[in-house]
């Protein structure tokens, strides 16, 4: 019970948090992949994909409806994201190098046994 309750109130505190104003993620692009491969936002968010990958690339989504156009090494391409934008993207010259936005909720990583009861059922306690 108490693991849960704890769960909403951080989840709430998230969405307030996110609706409060719009935020800017740097994705980079290294030499074989995307760093986070998944980044989490709501629509309104900006993501930079910024080129660390020595060579000149270029970002497209999945049905190609945007593309971040040739990206030199160093340089920065800003993507505003709303609700139509297509969330799966990929190096143009090789679709296996590959990322995605999401709507949904960043996964919490709790330590469980900060927030598991005892075996007296009394109410569970932070451990140091």
């Amino acid at each position: 019970m108490y693991k849960s309750l704890m769960f909403s109130i951080a989840a709430l505190g998230l969405c307030a948090a996110q609706s409060a104003s719009a935020e800017q993620y740097d994705i980079q692009i290294e030499e074989g992949a995307f760093y986070p491969e998944i980044t989490y936002l709501i629509p309104g968010d900006e993501v930079k994909f910024v080129n660390n990958n020595g060579g000149t690339v270029k970002v497209v989504s999945s049905d190609a409806s945007w593309d971040s156009g040739e990206i030199s090494e160093g340089q920065s391409y800003l993507l505003s994201v709303t609700p139509e934008t297509k969330l799966n993207f990929a190096l143009a010259s090789d679709s296996e190098i590959a990322g995605s936005l999401s709507f949904d909720l960043a996964p919490l990583s709790l330590d469980d046994e900060a927030f598991e009861e005892d075996d007296s059922g009394a109410a569970p306690t932070a451990s140091n």
